[in-house]
């Protein structure tokens, strides 16, 4: 709304009866606690059945807020809403997640977000990784144009676990060891020049690995941009693709005007840096992070655009 014509509604509200102002506040009130419930039900017909697959259901009452259905398959013949089977099933507190959404958008540390939405800070964190957790499992998305494809990595950090056993327990505010190969988890990120990202944690990233995640994702008529690694060679020549190597041994940065891997480059130093706030991520929570950080890249800035990337609705790409 423009800021005039929020001024004229604001007059108007201004000149009605006091009786019409409790009303419309109540209602108002009303609408933000429900949104959360009004928009999950504006998504819930394009769900299948979450226990068979059936396309065909019928509406079978509200419970919780919720539209419930009913399978018409009759070797199934179960009831579902559109929450059941997904990460958010049987979270309470619906009234808060637009809240506690906004907090996530700007990157609010859990004891931040517990406070400002009023909720406990164990149910902060199950929040934030509910959240997350489909967004996480989308990591592979069709990349096409040019993409520029490059690794980086990450300490280990057993942050919140009770035993360890690969290696002795390090004393509080203790760090890893950048040059010990087995303390640090890598990261694999490919990211083409429409804005879309994907990625991939392995601890041991080797060429097969590497082949497996990128042979589904990078259209064949790409041009793919890499480092001096052998195995974007080997992958590349195996697919039919296209590719440039940027050798930094022989200060080769940029091939022609338009082949080089800065964007990729320049995302892992955001991501590095919005991580930094979080003191530590731990290595079990990694994926999720990573989730975390490509919906600011890739979806819209609105509580909405992180509510449909939770229930894996359609999400649209932000344009670059």
């Amino acid at each position: 709304m423009k800021q005039a014509d929020f001024k004229i509604l604001e007059r108007t509200l201004s000149s009605l009866p006091v009786e019409c102002k409790k009303y419309i506040a109540e209602r108002l009130l009303g609408q933000i606690s429900s949104q959360a419930d009004t928009l999950i039900d504006t998504l819930s017909h394009h769900f299948p059945c979450p226990h068979c697959g059936g396309e065909h259901a019928v509406k079978w009452g509200r419970s919780g807020g919720l539209q419930r259905y009913r399978c018409r398959n009759p070797e199934c013949h179960k009831t579902f809403n559109a929450l059941t089977g997904k990460p958010l099933a049987k979270l309470q507190h619906r009234d808060k997640w637009f809240d506690y959404l906004r907090c996530m958008r700007d990157s609010l540390t859990l004891r931040a977000s517990a406070a400002r939405v009023g909720i406990d800070l164990k149910t902060a964190f199950r929040w934030r990784h509910r959240f997350l957790k489909t967004s996480a499992q989308d990591n592979a998305n069709p990349l096409s144009g040019i993409i520029e494809v490059d690794e980086t990595f990450f300490l280990e950090s057993c942050k919140g676990k009770r035993q360890i056993t690969h290696r002795k327990p390090r004393k509080r505010g203790g760090q890893g060891n950048v040059k010990k190969k087995e303390q640090k988890i890598q990261v694999l990120i490919a990211r083409d020049r429409n804005g879309k990202v994907s990625d991939l944690v392995d601890p041991a990233l080797q060429k097969s690995t590497v082949h497996e995640f990128l042979a589904p994702i990078i259209d064949r008529d790409s041009i793919l941009c890499s480092d001096g690694h052998s195995w974007y060679k080997t992958f590349s020549r195996d697919y039919g693709i296209a590719h440039h190597r940027l050798i930094v041994f022989d200060n080769q940065r940029v091939i022609g005007k338009e082949y080089h891997i800065q964007n990729v480059n320049s995302y892992m130093s955001r991501l590095k840096g919005w991580m930094g706030r979080f003191h530590g991520v731990g290595t079990a929570y990694l994926p999720n992070y990573l989730a975390w950080r490509r919906l600011f890249e890739t979806t819209r800035p609105a509580e909405e655009a992180w509510l449909r990337a939770a229930i894996s609705a359609d999400q649209q790409q932000m344009p670059t």
